[in-house]
């Protein structure tokens, strides 16, 4: 077997989950390793539980390896790992990013992405906002980022390609799979742009139900802020909604008519917290936003600079650097405030902070306080 063979197999194995795989790659750091470790051997490691040893020794998901790869092929999808460098960078840092990505069209985020999403039944009031704001932030350079689902996320796709923008769309499935089916152009659509569908779940794997929560992780990993148009009072974009807040990302919402119950969720939102959205501006000034720079360009054209903040200080940043600055400027200064925030670990937000000085960007005061410099 060549080595992404293993990690093919490796991001098969569902029962695992994202975490316990993410600890046994940390433990064993291949998954080839992994994979020649005897049913003692995987006993010995405690965080591993019965189903899971006979889930990793399972003879059916080491010879599917091959089928796999043949709708790998077949179907023109690769295969990114958590170890590579076109994996994206905002991802690693959630909680439970996937240790593999399957996609197809080109792996390329950009650093100011909004994920849109909504009901998959829509008024025609969410309709038209959800059209309206998507265009409208992609005709100012921002990526737009949703599920392919029928409804919001299908206008929002739509809206993103209208105005020459390039979109990614993250689905509960294999890459072979289109779903829902009539999403067929617009699926082809996205992909003709130049822009991105991905998935964790292997090639053949089918839309089951239980996939579609779990990959709304991945919707608001990849973004850096989610926009929900539209949700019912029990509804999977608010689970968006939750995931962003726990990765640290900024949640916005459409308001909506209060006897309409499509605008239950939405509205709840704002009530406990959410940014309401009346306009692009009210996105786009979270970010520091400014009209005369473009924070990346639409396809076709040339990209530009990343975020834009209004300093000079952010050009030559890394993503992460960008958003520990982010933070700082909005007044959390403390390092274990910058730390809960950010949702990055003590040891990386050390790094980030003393590179953030050595390049002149920020200053440290008594107390472990850090201001901008600027």
């Amino acid at each position: 077997m060549r080595d992404i063979d293993y990690w093919i197999w490796f991001s098969s194995l569902s029962g695992l989950g994202p975490v316990k795989a993410r600890q046994l790659l940390e433990a064993y750091r291949e998954p080839k390793i992994i994979f020649y470790l005897t049913e003692q051997e995987l006993r010995a490691y405690k965080q591993l539980s019965p189903k899971n040893i006979e889930e990793i020794l399972n003879k059916e998901k080491r010879d599917r390896v091959n089928s796999v790869n043949d709708l790998m092929l077949k179907n023109d999808i690769k295969i990114a790992t958590i170890f590579d460098s076109n994996y994206p960078e905002k991802l690693k840092h959630i909680y439970d990013p996937p240790v593999a990505l399957y996609y197809r069209g080109k792996l390329r985020l950009s650093e100011f992405s909004i994920a849109v999403v909504g009901s998959r039944r829509t008024t025609n009031y969410g309709a038209s906002a959800a059209k309206k704001l998507s265009y409208e932030l992609s005709m100012r350079g921002v990526q737009i980022v949703s599920g392919l689902a029928r409804g919001i996320d299908s206008i929002a796709h739509e809206g993103c390609l209208d105005a020459g923008g390039r979109t990614a769309a993250v689905l509960g499935c294999g890459l072979d799979y289109i779903y829902p089916p009539e999403n067929f152009r617009l699926y082809e659509n996205i992909l003709n742009s130049g822009g991105l569908i991905l998935s964790e779940y292997p090639p053949g794997t089918p839309p089951l139900q239980h996939n579609f929560p779990a990959r709304n992780r991945i919707i608001s990993g990849i973004s850096s802020g989610v926009l929900i148009v539209e949700a019912a009072g029990r509804s999977g974009s608010l689970i968006t909604a939750g995931f962003a807040l726990e990765q640290g990302r900024e949640v916005f919402a459409v308001p909506g008519n209060i006897d309409c119950s499509y605008s239950k969720g939405t509205n709840r939102l704002i009530r406990e917290g959410a940014k309401i959205v009346l306009g692009v501006e009210d996105i786009l000034e979270e970010f520091d936003y400014r009209e005369d720079v473009k924070i990346n360009e639409p396809s076709g054209q040339t990209p530009g600079t990343g975020i834009n903040t209004g300093l000079k200080a952010y050009m030559g940043l890394s993503t992460e650097e960008i958003r520990v600055v982010k933070i700082i400027q909005k007044g959390i200064r403390h390092i274990d405030e910058i730390i809960e925030r950010s949702n990055i670990s003590v040891k990386e937000i050390n790094n980030i902070l003393f590179m953030l000085e050595m390049k002149g960007v920020i200053t440290q005061q008594p107390g472990k306080i850090f201001e901008m410099y600027l």
